[in-house]
């Protein structure tokens, strides 16, 4: 995928707030206090179970599949490194 593509991506709000919750769920899991690392992992929990059952997942499928710590991470990992940073 071309820069300009991730450009025109991440200037979309849903693409835009999914690479920013998943910047933060990454930088607080490495360097925040347990209440950070609790409120990122939630909103992203959220935001993925949502995005996942909009993409045609069951929820209670798409719940259980993003309440596995390791998914997550390696969901926020992809995502990040697909759209790239996000200037705040």
């Amino acid at each position: 995928m071309i820069v300009s593509s991730l450009q025109f991506l991440t200037s979309d709000a849903p693409y835009r707030d999914l690479a920013l919750r998943c910047q933060e769920y990454l930088h607080y899991q490495q360097r925040g206090w347990a209440d950070q690392r609790e409120l990122v992992e939630a909103m992203l929990f959220n935001l993925l179970v949502e995005y996942m059952v909009r993409a045609g997942v069951p929820r209670p499928k798409a719940e259980h599949f993003c309440s596995d710590g390791d998914n997550l991470t390696e969901l926020a990992l992809r995502i990040a490194s697909t759209l790239g940073p996000v200037a705040v």
